[in-house]
């Protein structure tokens, strides 16, 4: 018990940009440096931490007509990988626009997300999935790694 609660400590007291590795910032884009900013944000809070432990998964985000904008992050033993482009080996695949990318942080994890999906942004996301606006690849083969990614990403528990 005493050694978790030291790891514990031990991990909060880390810097979340010591977290995050990025290849070749220069030629990130935008919504590259975008991503990397909220996730250092997520990362302060310790329930972040535990989920980020826990996410083994390479996730691209692929906005359709921007290539130059593509990104893949990689989540391993803790810690992120950056890299500019959509790499073909990716778990997971979300093909969207950024602006429908950043609404996607917002929705909330567990069943506060039902509720969110009832409001006026969460029936313009389940829109933007039925008409292909927003497709996600992969999560059907990786299901528990897509739970923790989103719930990296949403708002409020981790």
């Amino acid at each position: 018990m005493a050694e978790r609660r030291g790891k514990a400590e031990a991990a909060g007291a880390l810097d979340p940009r010591e977290l995050i590795e990025v290849k070749d910032a220069e030629g990130l884009h935008l919504l590259g440096r975008f991503f990397q900013a909220m996730l250092i944000n997520l990362l302060r809070d310790p329930r972040k931490l535990r989920t980020l432990g826990k996410l083994d998964l390479a996730v691209a985000i692929d906005p359709p007509g921007h290539p130059d904008d593509a990104l893949t992050s990689t989540f391993r033993g803790g810690r992120v990988v950056l890299e500019k482009g959509a790499s073909p080996g990716a778990d997971i695949v979300l093909r969207c626009e950024a602006a429908v990318l950043m609404r996607l942080a917002r929705v909330p994890a567990g069943p506060a997300a039902i509720k969110f999906m009832r409001t006026h942004e969460g029936k313009d996301l389940l829109a933007r999935l039925r008409s292909g606006e927003l497709k996600i690849r992969g999560a059907a083969r990786h299901p528990l790694g897509m739970k923790r990614f989103a719930g990296l990403l949403a708002p409020g528990k981790g």
